[in-house]
């Protein structure tokens, strides 16, 4: 119920940032607040023990941020090179693909059958090493064409990203009674929140959607479906067993492109955030359908 419920949410906001534009592009301040709503939410949802876990196995939560900050902004920026984008799009796809894991990873992987501890964990290490590996990889790949304020970025994504998950910890420990009866919650918090920033996105690019919808897609469900792929072949090739192997899986091809989203707005352009708003559809439909799969392994 809850994943039809995400899939509506996320059709029915996109829907609304193309039918009424005007309307959703007024509302583009909102679109921070609500990420570092979504991050909070995940940082109540976390303890130490889940910390605790990267310490006692660190070299297999450590696979999702190798592959995270290696194989997926090396996907993103060659996808883009391969189908042509132009400078705007190009840096979109590799900002969305030097992103950390996305919250919504923990939800897909909780309906196809996986290890709901090795994705939290791998969630909170690839999110933790966000403010330096993501502006690094942007600035690698994308450098070269445009302008890159690495410790912008890097300010930006320890403000809107780690500061908020440590404070949902903090709020976590200090009302423990009270946030547990809200956490079941905070799902359908976050899904709104993620739906609504990508029916801003989409109301900013309206005028070009039509120019640049189809190859964007294409590019963006090859980055994206690469990402799933080689998760789960890495995982078999590493030894990880087909449990721990489609939560890798699921990790590696669901980035946080609520960050990215962000990331693009306040240091280059409308367009570049355009990749991250379509990844976002292309996560989650992709994942529901692969959770079916999944559920058969």
């Amino acid at each position: 119920m809850r994943t039809i419920l995400f899939l509506l949410l996320l059709l029915l906001f996109s829907s609304a940032g193309l039918l009424f534009p005007a309307l959703f592009s007024q509302l583009k301040g909102l679109i921070v607040p609500l990420l570092v709503l979504i991050m909070l939410s995940m940082g109540i949802t976390l303890t130490p023990e889940d910390f605790g876990r990267i310490f006692r196995r660190p070299l297999i939560i450590f696979y999702g941020a190798f592959l995270q900050f290696s194989v997926m902004p090396l996907l993103g920026y060659g996808v883009a090179k391969l189908l042509g984008m132009d400078r705007e799009l190009t840096v979109g796809f590799v900002l969305v693909g030097s992103a950390p894991g996305g919250t919504a990873s923990n939800l897909i992987t909780f309906i196809s059958g996986g290890n709901l501890p090795y994705s939290v964990s791998m969630t909170s290490l690839s999110t933790l090493l966000s403010p330096l590996l993501t502006p690094f990889w942007t600035w690698l790949l994308a450098g070269k064409f445009v302008p890159v304020p690495f410790s912008g970025m890097a300010l930006t994504t320890l403000k809107i990203v780690v500061l908020p998950v440590i404070g949902g910890m903090l709020l976590r420990a200090l009302l423990r009674e009270r946030v547990e009866r809200l956490e079941p919650l905070l799902p359908y918090l976050s899904i709104s929140a993620i739906s609504f920033i990508i029916a801003v996105i989409f109301a900013l690019n309206r005028n070009r959607l039509e120019e640049i919808s189809l190859l964007t897609l294409i590019g963006v469900l090859l980055h994206n479906l690469s990402g799933f792929i080689l998760g789960y072949a890495f995982g078999r090739f590493v030894g990880l067993d087909r449990k721990l192997s489609k939560t890798l899986s699921i990790e590696v091809g669901m980035q946080n492109s609520g960050l990215s989203t962000v990331l693009a707005l306040k240091f280059f352009s409308y367009i570049s955030a355009l990749p991250s708003a379509v990844f976002s559809l292309s996560q989650n439909i992709l994942g529901v359908l692969l959770s079916g799969l999944f559920r058969r392994l």
